[in-house]
């Protein structure tokens, strides 16, 4: 009887444990979505800031599909001194071997080729992706103000009739790209990059080691960042 009361404590005190485990990701979760339920969900603040020289990184690997609609949301935000640079996988030169590697090395490649006249901010975007009007101006503006990377909203736009699929999917971007960084931003903690609208001033981007194969290139960017005292 006495061995069977220490085996049932021992399951008892292993589920205790686990359940300690899964709590603390659930509550952080909690409070995050509470924090951002308490904050306006608005826009940031505008800045005076003067529009500062922009360079636009589009990697893109296969995406002659959606390509030319990204470019088309792009182009009327960028002034003549701005520059678009779109770093793609079927190019006859050395980009194309570089762009297979993964997103971390195109992006790299692409800073690499502006580096001997570069612009005072970098905008980071997906081939995938729509822009919509004046976020390439204020994210610029906002990075140059705040001299920190700066992320912009980034969600999923549902097909005309969406399965189930499509909706948990958008849902999870919400929750992920909007409601969280939301919350994060009303405790006055920093938020993640998300690997797409992000703006960096130049003179922190470019010491940043973007060559990397890493599949949470975003990520590993928001804490190599942060620990150089960059918060995003």
């Amino acid at each position: 009887m006495q061995i069977n009361q220490l085996g049932f404590l021992f399951v008892d005190v292993v589920l205790l444990a686990i359940a300690l485990i899964v709590l603390i990701p659930v509550a952080v979760l909690f409070l995050e979505c509470c924090a951002a339920f308490l904050s306006s969900f608005g826009d940031t603040a505008e800045t005076q800031e003067a529009r500062p020289k922009v360079a636009v990184l589009i990697p893109a690997y296969n995406e002659a599909a959606g390509i030319a609609a990204t470019i088309s949301t792009i182009l009327p935000q960028l002034t003549p001194q701005d520059r678009l640079l779109v770093i793609a996988d079927n190019c006859t030169d050395a980009t194309a071997e570089i762009a297979r590697k993964g997103k971390g090395y195109a992006l790299d490649f692409g800073l690499q080729s502006i580096a001997s006249d570069p612009p005072e901010v970098i905008i980071m975007v997906d081939a995938d992706c729509i822009c919509q009007p004046d976020a390439i101006d204020k994210l610029a503006r906002v990075a140059i103000a705040e001299q920190r990377p700066v992320q912009a909203t980034y969600l999923m736009e549902q097909p005309p009739n969406p399965t189930p699929k499509d909706s948990i999917s958008a849902l999870a971007f919400l929750v992920k790209n909007l409601v969280r960084p939301s919350g994060l931003k009303q405790l006055g903690f920093p938020s993640l990059l998300t690997g797409t609208g992000m703006a960096f001033p130049w003179l922190i981007i470019r010491d940043v080691p973007l060559a990397s194969s890493n599949i949470v290139e975003d990520m590993q960017m928001s804490l190599d960042l942060a620990i150089a005292g960059h918060p995003t």
